[in-house]
């Protein structure tokens, strides 16, 4: 008899050998199957068949329970994953977990038992209220039934104050019943099914918009290549029209019958994108992304799943959805750092995009004002077809060019200098908004006593503690550790404490005083816990006229404010000398999102950016030049120095609560290392993380650097083998990532 392969949420990379069911037919690969699992019980996905194992007979258990009738992945959709499992050093069981909504993950069926509706009988439908004379509350209940054409929930029903006794009187008369349910191969619980859904004959609900010349050649090159994988850059600059070219270029995959999935980077962005394609198209659009329940993600992720959503627009988790008739896949603000998953799986969203396209032999499109250098070098080099939008719709509606405003030796109030309040003075006055952009929360990123030079540390990071105002507390944005302000100098005991630095906190105090007449709406993560308070604030934006916008990056992604005319940052300094490899495209890419919020209306934009080094060359070129010449700068930069995108980074980290037992596995590890290195793979640490104390543990990493992939590819797994049996890497917790966003 064969064997069924099960792959299991574990931390071993290895597949599980079981029996299959006892009385059961073989399961197809990729249902859902229970299984015992040391002494307890787990949910895997059955992955393949074997006829022989290494395991002694008498040492295989039988799995206990198959909970799906029908395979939840194709096997093409198996291969990609296996493949992102290969390719990212994760045991298969984790990446197929990630993969699946939460509710299937704890072993909901697919389709989920409908609570019970109530119906009429054949006789219910003939017999009169006015017959239960003797039973008012049921001839109540019979009447309102009657009413209706669709059966009622219990649940309904009982809110209308009609008991469930009331219910089964009528049952008892035979007047009304339980709707009919489904057999149990037809899902579980359900209703008989009901035929596919009737679909207007045009896919378009609106008239599309009316494209510039540039944007139809754009959607012409792009129609042109849909029917074979053709990765593409689509580098416009910012309120060029991106939205509509993915628009009109859906609308011919839609009439051809496929499906399209979207990512944007931002949750915040999904509710105004997910109407506007719902607004333009007749087709069912549906999103998926964290903030949703998960009864939510399993109606939106099964409506993909089984072809009738026609359109998925999603954060970067939806690069995993089901889609079997998958036409295209678009990535907006491709070079948006929240495509990187930072924990568990740490894959890159963006290059599975491209990398799913490839397998499925379909166009993936990657949209940014900003590309990552990533992405620009493969356009460079003719990879990818590399379009371009210069211009904005509209006669004279041009991109304004930031210019920089020099602090030094300028006396600044909350962040703000007296030319730049100048400007803001302008602006308002002119009955326009002015959107202000300082990527700190809080009051004050530093609270000190400026009698002995005490700073607030957390006791649990090496990091400072920031000053919140509302309310009043300190707050490590590290690990979450909060604490009272303190009334005095911890130290000295007699020192005054005064912040250092602004945060939203402090800006919007300081315009508040200034401008008490003008509302200041501020978005950051703070003030915006949920869809609600977004909602609310991106009506208030809407309707209010003159306004400050004040806020942190989430104010720069992605919004149309046609009221903006003046955008400002704040502070441009924080990436220009940092050791991070990545600052300074990151702090470009962000004054360039900042600079498409302003004119982007009939009104024409100014955009200053406040800064201590506006002599600095790089600055010059991007505000003068524009950003894909800084791009190609910084890129050749990268190039001099073997650096990504020409060469293949892995970090391999390493934290516990004692730093001891960290320097013991790492140096371990490096000798473990050298030892197998035969090939161009060089090793660069291992080294105290740059935050070294994190969340109260200790953290090391070592970095592994090489011009090559596929060296670098088997060194790891030669180094994960040792460590799954290495006594001291039980000790830590280690972690692996793969072409690293963030070396920190």
């Amino acid at each position: 008899m064969p064997l069924i392969q099960v792959a299991l949420a574990t931390p071993l990379r290895r597949l599980f050998d079981y029996w299959p069911v006892a009385g059961e037919p073989l399961p197809a690969i990729g249902v859902r199957v229970k299984v015992p699992f040391g002494n307890r019980q787990m949910l895997g996905l059955v992955v393949g068949q074997v006829e022989t194992t290494d395991l002694p007979a008498n040492r295989i258990k039988a799995a206990l329970a198959y909970l799906d009738t029908n395979p939840l992945f194709t096997q093409q959709h198996l291969v990609f994953l296996r493949w992102v499992a290969s390719y990212y050093h994760q045991p298969l069981g984790e990446v197929l977990q990630m993969a699946l909504p939460a509710l299937l993950r704890q072993g909901q069926a697919l389709h989920p038992p409908l609570e019970p509706r109530w119906q009429l009988t054949e006789l219910g439908k003939q017999t009169t209220a006015a017959s239960l004379q003797r039973a008012p509350r049921q001839a109540a209940l019979l009447k309102l039934l009657q009413s209706t054409s669709q059966p009622k929930t219990q649940k309904n029903l009982q809110a209308e104050g009609y008991s469930l006794a009331m219910l089964q009187g009528l049952q008892g008369k035979n007047l009304i019943e339980v709707q009919k349910l489904a057999n149990k191969k037809q899902g579980i619980g359900l209703p008989h099914l009901p035929p596919d859904e009737h679909l207007p004959k045009s896919v378009l609900a609106e008239v599309p918009l009316k494209l510039t010349e540039e944007q139809q050649q754009v959607v012409q090159l792009l129609i042109n290549k849909t029917n074979n994988f053709s990765p593409a850059l689509l580098q416009g600059v910012t309120g060029s029209g991106k939205t509509e070219v993915y628009l009109q270029l859906i609308q011919q995959l839609l009439e051809a019958g496929k499906q399209v999935l979207v990512l944007i980077p931002e949750i915040g962005l999904t509710p105004q994108t997910l109407l506007r394609f719902e607004q333009r198209f007749n087709r069912r659009v549906v999103a998926l992304h964290s903030a949703m329940t998960d009864k939510e993600r399993l109606d939106a992720w099964r409506s993909a799943m089984q072809g009738r959503a026609a359109v998925v627009l999603g954060t970067r988790s939806a690069i995993f959805t089901p889609l079997p008739r998958l036409g295209l896949i678009i990535v907006d603000e491709e070079h948006d750092a929240s495509f990187k998953q930072q924990d568990s799986v740490r894959y890159q969203a963006r290059d599975l995009a491209v990398m799913r396209a490839k397998q499925e032999k379909i166009p993936v499109l990657l949209g940014s004002a900003t590309p990552s250098l990533e992405t620009l070098a493969k356009a460079k080099s003719g990879a990818y077809l590399w379009l371009h939008l210069h211009q904005r719709p509209g006669v004279g509606v041009l991109v304004p060019e930031p210019k920089l405003l020099d602090i030094r030796n300028r006396k600044l109030i909350g962040g703000f200098s007296e030319p730049l309040f100048l400007a803001m003075d302008k602006h308002l006055k002119a009955g326009n908004q002015v959107l202000v952009l300082l990527n700190r929360r809080g009051f004050a990123p530093v609270l000190m006593c400026i009698s002995c030079g005490w700073i607030a540390g957390c006791l649990h990071c090496d990091a400072r503690m920031t000053w919140h105002r509302e309310p009043p507390k300190l707050h490590c944005h590290h690990c979450d550790q909060q604490q009272p302000l303190p009334l005095t100098c911890p130290q000295c005991v007699e020192g005054e404490l005064k912040p250092l630095g602004a945060g939203t906190e402090r800006a919007e105090e300081t315009l508040v005083e200034r401008y008490p007449d003008i509302p200041v709406i501020r978005l950051d993560r703070d003030s915006v816990r949920n869809r609600n308070d977004l909602a609310s604030k991106l009506e208030q934006i809407a309707i209010q006229r003159p306004a400050i916008l004040l806020g942190t990056q989430m104010l720069a992604k992605g919004h149309h404010f046609p009221d903006v005319t003046l955008a400002t940052l704040l502070n441009a300094d924080h990436g220009l000398y940092s050791s991070d490899p990545r600052a300074m495209e990151r702090t470009a890419q962000l004054i360039i999102q900042v600079a498409g919020r302003a004119g982007r209306a009939e009104k024409p934009g100014e955009v200053i950016i406040q800064t201590h080094h506006s002599d600095d060359p790089r600055l010059e070129k991007l505000c003068v030049e524009g950003y894909e010449a800084l791009a190609l700068d910084l890129l050749e930069e990268r190039q001099q120095i073997n650096w990504p995108p020409y060469a293949h980074l892995a970090i391999l980290r390493a934290e516990a609560p004692k730093t001891e037992q960290v320097e013991a596995l790492m140096r371990l590890l490096a000798v473990q290392a050298n030892l197998i290195n035969q090939e161009a793979v060089t090793l660069l640490g291992p080294v105290p993380a740059p935050m070294e104390r994190r969340q109260g543990r200790y953290h090391m990493q070592l970095l592994l650097h090489s011009k090559q992939r596929a060296p670098l590819h088997r060194l790891i797994a030669q180094l994960l083998s040792w460590l799954e049996t290495s006594p001291e890497a039980r000790r830590v917790r280690w972690s692996l990532d793969i072409d690293p966003d963030d070396l920190f």
